[in-house]
């Protein structure tokens, strides 16, 4: 069950990078007075929300698949 709840919070943080991203692309392309500091300020803190959920996809994955191969070693 750890793995479905890694894997759910590792998309979530995905969805979460991305809708922030889309934050600090709307402070750089601003008509008014673009942010440009203030923009890369949030994709650079979005950048290491993707990392982190893309890690922990990563880890649930190869949680699944050591758990499948360990039970497949086991059945005769």
């Amino acid at each position: 069950m750890m793995f479905w709840i890694r894997e759910i919070v590792g998309w979530v943080l995905v969805v979460a990078a991305l809708v922030v991203m889309q934050m600090g692309l709307n402070f750089a392309l601003s008509s008014g007075s673009p942010k440009i500091v203030e923009a890369s300020v949030v994709i650079f803190a979005s950048l290491g929300l993707l990392r982190s959920g893309i890690l922990l996809i990563r880890i649930s994955t190869a949680a699944r698949i050591c758990k499948l191969d360990r039970q497949h070693e086991k059945s005769p």
